[in-house]
């Protein structure tokens, strides 16, 4: 499952916004696509997981997830 794709422009609003950071926009286009695949990975994993789960468990699905597309 995947979100809205991420933009440049919008890495680039919240970078201005938030802490005053003008960044270029071949710079955002490439935050973008990392903060959009983290993005995803963390919540592809969260719906495996409960409130009661072990926290380090957390971490282990998110390993296992980028093993999987590593391959």
């Amino acid at each position: 499952m995947t979100n809205e794709k991420l933009t440049a422009q919008l890495i680039r609003d919240h970078g201005r916004q938030l802490v005053r950071l003008d960044i270029s926009e071949h710079r955002a286009g490439e935050l973008a696509a990392e903060v959009e695949r983290l993005n995803n990975a963390v919540l592809d994993a969260a719906v495996r997981l409960d409130f009661n789960d072990e926290p380090a468990r957390f971490t282990a699905l998110l390993l296992a997830y980028r093993q999987a597309n590593a391959k």
